[in-house]
């Protein structure tokens, strides 16, 4: 993609049309990279970044300076990180919200911009989960209060499970009162009141969540959990009558509890609030052509009377994920790799990249506690 031929073409040019071809081609993400030679642009489509051109410096710097004005971010500071909001044409013609992230290296501005590209509100059966996964996620919907918590790393979905079961909840549940704390939000979902929370700034998760149990809310949806002090008011909320759903970075469900454990939540509470757990990974569609479009690969949770036990002794992480993974019927991560894999939905191949090269795709593979296999 050679849109400035010469470097005739004006950075605003440039940049709207690389943003309208990361919204054809599907990406999530691109990336300006500075280095000795010029800067390197790079699109990620279905979880792998893909290098597009080699832009000269001059041109790759007007580029990064038009994103950050359109961002509305200071174009004179170049020495600091700076992050903001800048809107994207999407494929179906509306605007939608793009994420802006700027950071200073020894060769130039590096500018990362994650795109919204997926507008559609995907339903619980459409993300591809296991069945089992999605009944343990209909019994959490029926309850009066608790918490669930969708683990793994960055990228991996956790988001749109999240809005998945607050359209579920919406639609099957009329006339609950719902709101979502999110950073940022990044599509609407009707019949949730959704809060744009700013983590560095002053509308933080914990104060949003603190004046929103003020407000009479039946269901919250927190983006993150990201420290202790919101931890705790989650696991309170969940305590006192709120079903509150929420993300975590952890490996596996094993490793999730452990986390809020080193948080500083007495276990009581946690085995009182929490009521399911899912960690899950993107693996991309195996096509005759190569790989299209990403499925989901899960674990889930529940709180059994053996977890529970092991929780009130605070059991570290490898013993809390043995202990899931010990009861009858417990479906591991690398137990659902294999079933699409040998429905060949995916291959060998990937799931390798997505869970560890220990991954065999053999009923012995044992999973660890960080979520891969060894």
């Amino acid at each position: 993609m050679t849109l400035i031929p010469g470097q005739t073409t004006d950075a605003r040019t440039y940049v709207a049309n690389l943003l309208q071809q990361a919204v054809t081609r599907g990406a999530s993400d691109i990336h300006l990279e500075p280095a000795a030679q010029g800067y390197d642009v790079r699109l990620r489509i279905d979880g792998l970044l893909t290098t597009v051109e080699t832009l000269s410096p001059t041109v790759g710097r007007a580029a990064v300076s038009r994103l950050m004005v359109m961002a509305q971010l200071l174009t004179y500071r170049q020495d600091i990180p700076q992050e903001g909001r800048l809107p994207i044409e999407m494929a179906d013609s509306h605007t939608g919200p793009g994420r802006l992230s700027i950071m200073p290296t020894r060769h130039g501005l590096r500018a990362a911009v994650r795109l919204s590209t997926d507008a559609r509100q995907l339903t619980l059966d459409q993300l591809g989960l296991l069945e089992h996964v999605v009944s343990l996620v209909h019994q959490f919907t029926r309850s009066d209060a608790g918490m669930m918590l969708v683990t793994g790393p960055a990228g991996s979905g956790k988001t749109t499970t999240l809005h998945a079961v607050l359209r579920y909840i919406t639609e099957h549940q009329p006339g609950l009162s719902v709101v979502a704390l999110e950073d940022p939000v990044e599509r609407d979902l009707p019949g949730v009141t959704q809060i744009e929370v700013t983590p560095f700034g002053e509308l933080t998760y914990e104060r949003a969540l603190r004046s929103m149990l003020r407000q009479d809310p039946q269901v919250l949806m927190l983006g993150e959990i990201r420290d202790a002090a919101t931890a705790s008011l989650a696991v309170q909320a969940a305590l006192s009558g709120h079903r509150l759903l929420s993300t975590l970075h952890a490996g596996s469900p094993g490793s999730a509890v452990a986390r809020l454990l080193e948080m500083g939540i007495e276990p009581y509470q946690i085995t009182s609030a929490l009521q399911l757990i899912i960690t899950q990974r993107l693996v991309r569609r195996a096509t005759p052509d190569g790989y299209a479009g990403r499925c989901p690969i899960a674990e889930a949770a529940t709180l059994t009377t053996p977890l529970r036990q092991a929780i009130l002794q605070r059991a570290d992480a490898q013993t809390l994920q043995a202990t899931i993974e010990s009861q009858p019927g417990h479906v591991t991560l690398a137990q659902s790799a294999q079933q699409l894999m040998a429905s060949r939905v995916t291959t060998l191949e990937e799931l390798q990249r997505v869970l560890g090269s220990g991954f065999q795709g053999s009923p012995s593979s044992q999973t660890s506690d960080t979520g891969n296999t060894v």
